[in-house]
């Protein structure tokens, strides 16, 4: 697949803020394309970011 269509996926499922995205992520972060594994790794910090404690009313 290409660079840039890697890259808009990565961005999508970053965009979702789904932890559940995350296993579909994983696999780029060791892609051999340095782009891919940078765009795999904001991918993954945007899930993380919008990740915090779990509120049970």
């Amino acid at each position: 697949m290409e660079h840039e269509l890697l890259e808009y996926v990565l961005y999508v499922l970053g965009a979702t803020h789904d932890p559940r995205a995350r296993p579909l992520i994983e696999p780029f972060l060791h892609h051999p394309d340095p782009r891919v594994r940078e765009d795999a790794r904001l991918a993954a910090a945007e899930i993380a970011a919008t990740e915090g404690p779990i509120h049970n009313p």
